[in-house]
């Protein structure tokens, strides 16, 4: 849940290398935006045994339709209220995985530098165990004015300081692990296709596994209701500016949430986002949450776009730009890339 702040992160980078003038050597790198995500089912219908156990929706709270974003408090009430369930359901679902990929830049307005980075993440739940494993990686660093002109010390400090690799594993969802590792633990792999069988980060050179409790885990990583959830945030009818909802011919419902910054929606997200930057005046200046739900109130994919901006240290001033996708797969025997490795012996 608690991303890569890249505002944050990039500014303090961006500083030290003005004030320092470290010299570090990086080449650009591009990850194919055009993901294969025609495997294991992912996007696929769950069947009727990945169904089992969940709330379905209330079909008489669904009678609504709009394909242009509407401020109509039905059409509101029926976004948040099918929204919510299937992020219940993540919890109830006795399987699910998904593959995320997101991309941000940050600008540093005041000294008109910027960054960029990418993400890579898988999340597996089976039973009561979770697996995920993500990997960040800083694209490129340059001078705002010229994009397609990388700077070698901005990119290179800031992959140093910003790379970074981590996986989080509960056998019962009441203990949890967690190791990480930063620049130096990536291999010079391509990252494309990032998936479980993970050969791009060295394990032996990340740090300690770490053990904690749910609730200390939950703490850390700003959850709200599970460990399982898209999104920490409080998405009522009340706390959204519009929405639209339709249904898809191929069986499942299409959501649009313009959520409204100003309300306590977003309160925990801006909690982890100063606390990471050290700043007390960094805000959303919007969050755009796009999803798909099956008929049987399950996510097939959910994505957010998201900006927020503000000053660090009272010296830096800046913004970033956000987007973040993730698409779902239920059908255990049919995802044999998507198993919680049976390797956990580094858990303990």
């Amino acid at each position: 849940m608690k991303k890569r702040l890249l505002f944050a992160i990039i500014s303090v980078v961006l500083l030290c290398t003005m004030i320092f003038f470290m010299a570090c050597d990086g080449e650009s790198e591009t990850f194919n935006e055009n993901q294969d995500l025609n495997h294991d089912d992912l996007g696929v219908a769950p069947n009727e045994t990945a169904q089992q156990g969940i709330d379905k929706p209330d079909a008489s709270k669904l009678n609504v339709e709009s394909k242009e974003l509407s401020e109509d408090a039905a059409v509101k009430e029926a976004a948040t209220y099918l929204f919510n369930l299937a992020n219940d359901n993540l919890a109830k679902v006795a399987y699910y995985a998904d593959y995320a990929y997101g991309s941000g830049v940050a600008t540093v307005t005041n000294l008109s530098m910027s960054g960029s980075m990418q993400v890579r993440e898988v999340r597996i739940k089976d039973g009561a165990a979770m697996y995920m494993v993500t990997l960040g990686r800083v694209m490129n660093g340059y001078k705002t004015e010229t994009p397609d002109k990388n700077d070698a010390t901005i990119l290179g400090m800031c992959r140093t300081l910003l790379d970074y690799g981590n996986r989080k594993y509960t056998p019962d969802g009441q203990t949890f692990y967690v190791q990480s590792g930063k620049s130096k633990a990536l291999l010079e792999n391509s990252v494309d296709n990032f998936y479980t069988e993970n050969p791009y980060i060295d394990w032996n050179k990340c740090s300690k596994v770490e053990s904690m409790s749910v609730s200390d885990f939950m703490k850390k990583d700003y959850y709200n209701k599970s460990y399982v959830e898209t999104t920490n945030g409080d998405i009522t009818a009340q706390n959204i500016v519009n929405a639209s909802f339709t249904h898809n011919e191929n069986g499942y419902y299409e959501i649009e949430i313009t959520v409204d910054v100003t309300s306590d929606a977003l309160k925990l997200a801006t909690e982890s986002t100063r606390e990471s930057a050290s700043s007390k005046d960094i805000v959303f200046r919007y969050q755009t949450i796009k999803c798909q739900i099956w008929d049987c109130g399950l996510f097939r994919q959910y994505e957010t776009f998201d900006s927020w901006g503000g000053s660090l240290l009272n010296l830096l001033k800046g913004y970033s730009e956000n987007e973040w996708h993730k698409i779902f797969t239920y059908n255990k025997e049919n995802a044999p890339l998507y198993q919680i490795p049976s390797d956990t012996g580094w858990a303990k």
